[in-house]
């Protein structure tokens, strides 16, 4: 990184306490300290906070980094994309570990909804990125912790390094947490019940076989089927996931059984029906044809419509398949894109304006919204005209956060449309 404080001058190794400025010489002194530090924090319990787990950095690199345990003041980019803009780091660990407070630390959970959880929760500790290094490393131990508290013993040793690092990429570049729970999960000392999912076409999960069903079929839009899932997929998967506690403790066959496993295998598969859906619109294919009715429960419509994604998968090529997997797999990132600011920006837009002001994260960007709809009040423009300036502002400042840019009302000036321009009141009464 060119012109960063953290390193030696010239080099790409970082300035450290021991004066190695040999990368590998410091990569390995690096690994002996945090190992034996890392022992010393498993006795310990860092607090469920952002500071609790700066100070859990701190422990870790304490012999090697004079910065450790505070927040980068650098930006940060991996494989051409960015993590969390240095303004958003402190607003977005704060907003993370409130959500991890209010969810009382995931304790009472049953481990299949413990670690659904907890790899959301490391996904978007991963998408802010606090420290300069060693986020890896900080974030499975503060992993441990959680699982230790929740009572879901796991071990870091039991993590395997290439399926962390491929759930890391996935879930930095799309949102889905889903391979980082099932790497986590992965790592506990006492498992559930494995629960295979039926594989189909490209590796995508399938619903158990069924015979077709039965009733009037509707034409709904891919759009639409996205929504429907982001309603009632959390619920269906609760739903499945107390069926088949309810069938085991019944003792029916074991087809029943089995059956009800895979179609929560499915419900919870990364390549599982939201997933499904953007690989159809990948392919070009806009709508589908479900049986859905508003007297279903959440897992019997999430079914149905799951029955109609994989209707069309199996009627696709395997090589169209195939190469939509691919791109969207691997999408095309222009430079400097953050996915965890992507999103950030997106619930901006999509929040209702009392939303973002209740937000810490967004509330300072609503506040240049509402200064520059004020400032045009001020000035005598109509509704129209101030309603236009919102939305200008609105997008404008979704743009800075998109990529981590300052957020103030000299950039954001020219934003305002009606800077300058009478309207069109004024206008009439000339």
């Amino acid at each position: 990184m060119a012109d960063d404080p953290y390193t030696y001058p010239g080099t790409d190794t970082l300035r450290n306490k021991l004066g190695i400025t040999d990368a590998a010489t410091l990569t390995a002194a690096e690994r002996q300290f945090t190992l034996a530090r890392g022992a010393d924090a498993a006795r310990q319990t860092f607090p469920l906070t952002a500071d609790g787990y700066r100070a859990l950095h701190a422990h870790l690199f304490q012999d090697l980094y004079a910065w450790a345990g505070e927040d980068r003041t650098v930006n940060i980019a991996k494989g051409g994309s960015s993590f969390a803009a240095v303004p958003y780091i402190a607003r977005e660990l704060d907003k993370r570990f409130g959500e991890v407070a209010a969810q009382s630390g995931f304790r009472g959970l049953a481990a299949g909804e413990f670690f659904d959880r907890l790899g959301n929760h490391i996904n978007e500790l991963n998408a802010i990125h606090p420290f300069r290094e060693g986020n890896g490393r900080t974030m499975r131990h503060h992993a441990v912790q959680i699982a230790r508290d929740a009572g879901h013993e796991m071990r870091i040793g039991l993590i395997d390094p290439k399926t962390w690092m491929e759930a890391s990429r996935h879930g930095f570049l799309t949102g889905d947490h889903r391979p980082m729970s099932a790497a986590l999960a992965s790592a506990a000392l006492e498992h559930d019940v494995v629960i295979e999912p039926r594989l189909g076409p490209a590796g995508v999960a399938m619903l158990p076989p069924r015979d077709p069903p039965a009733g009037q079929r509707y034409r709904i839009t891919l759009n639409k089927v996205r929504e429907e899932l982001e309603r009632y997929l959390p619920a269906a998967q609760k739903e499945a996931d107390g069926q088949l506690r309810n069938l085991t403790a019944l003792k029916v066959s074991s087809k029943t059984i089995g059956a009800a496993r895979t179609e929560l295998a499915y419900l919870r598969h990364p390549k599982g029906p939201l997933y499904q859906s953007h690989l159809l619109t990948q392919l070009g294919i806009r709508q589908v044809d479900a049986v859905i009715h508003k007297d279903q429960t959440p897992l019997e419509r999430v079914r149905e419509i799951g029955a109609a994604l994989g209707v069309q998968i199996n009627s696709q090529q395997q090589v169209q398949l195939q190469r939509a997997v691919r791109a969207l797999e691997q999408p095309a990132l222009p430079p400097g894109h953050a996915p965890g600011q992507q999103r950030l920006a997106a619930l901006f837009l999509k929040n209702t304006a009392d939303a973002n002001r209740a937000d810490p994260r967004l509330a300072p960007a609503q506040a240049l919204v509402d200064a520059a709809a004020s400032k045009a009040r001020d000035r005598g423009d109509d509704d129209r005209a101030v309603t236009k300036i919102e939305d200008a502002t609105r997008k404008g400042v979704a743009a800075r956060i998109r990529t981590g840019g300052k957020l103030d009302s000299e950039s954001l000036g020219a934003a305002d449309p009606g800077r300058g321009a009478p309207n069109k009141d004024r206008t009439r009464s000339r």
